[in-house]
């Protein structure tokens, strides 16, 4: 149970996160600041950076094996994108493989990064 506890809180910040960037790309498009094309590309870089920022910080709390612990938290948010993805378009690209295989790299880089500054 502390285990799953440790994971909760960044995956939840992770989403809060990524929930209040997607509202500030959807006012800049109906803006017209910016385009649909630059907001797809746009939402893969930073999605990729607010893992890996994630993915440091939970490097620096864990003693031992980093990169397990960033490929679980990369898991956790893979599969709640994937679940989302399945309930709201049913559809799958390579693309969105490509996308959920950064953010789990992005994650696991992160994490072993973190535990590397720890010391």
């Amino acid at each position: 149970m502390q285990k799953l506890k440790s994971f909760i809180k960044p995956t939840i910040f992770l989403l809060i996160t990524f929930i209040l960037y997607l509202a500030i790309l959807v006012i800049f498009h109906y803006t017209g600041l910016l385009k649909l094309q630059s907001v797809a590309k746009v939402n893969f870089i930073v999605v990729s950076l607010v893992t890996f920022v994630v993915g440091i910080g939970k490097g620096k709390k864990t003693s031992k094996k980093g990169y397990l612990e960033g490929l679980k938290l990369g898991l956790i948010v893979v599969g709640i994108l994937f679940l989302l993805n399945t309930i709201f378009y049913r559809s799958f690209s390579l693309y969105l493989l490509l996308y959920y295989l950064v953010i789990l790299a992005s994650s696991t880089i992160g994490s072993m990064i973190g535990i590397n500054l720890k010391r």
